[in-house]
């Protein structure tokens, strides 16, 4: 049962990985067709760092997790993996609660598209990006507490 759960944190932490990098991808791609965007649907769009701040957030997490994972089966040593993967996490948390606080639940449509991007839409991306957010911490801070209560 041990290792299904390793194997489990694994596959998240490879899924958390796979989408911060899919995050960072949109960002970078949305920055090169934000200017024929603008053109086109006449929209104003404000390239902010919150979204790649979030992407490289789950990125380092998910690394850290299967890098936990993987260390834990070959060594077990990997207090410092999961330690790492659940500081981001908190990072991440920590920074979409802020940005909820002050520009609200559609604050990913706030960033980018200005006052034209709150829309219920917006906020179903919002309430996606915090829900993964938060299951990554949790699971995160629950691995690191068991593993501080089984050195005992």
């Amino acid at each position: 049962m041990k290792n299904f759960q390793l194997y489990l944190s694994y596959i998240f932490g490879t899924l958390l990985f796979l989408i911060g990098l899919f995050f960072a991808s949109f960002y970078f791609s949305f920055s090169y067709v934000a200017p024929l965007l603008q053109d086109l649907f006449s929209l104003t769009i404000n390239l902010s760092f919150s979204l790649l701040f979030i992407a490289l957030f789950f990125t380092f997490s998910g690394f850290f997790m299967g890098i936990y994972s993987i260390s834990k089966i070959n060594s077990g040593k990997s207090k410092i993996w999961i330690l790492l993967s659940a500081l981001f996490s908190l990072l991440s948390f920590a920074f979409q609660l802020y940005k909820l606080a002050t520009l609200g639940p559609t604050w990913v449509g706030l960033e980018f598209f200005g006052i034209s991007g709150n829309r219920i839409e917006a906020m179903y991306i919002s309430a996606l990006i915090f829900l993964l957010n938060f299951l990554s911490l949790v699971l995160s801070f629950s691995i690191f507490w068991i593993e501080l209560k089984g050195e005992e």
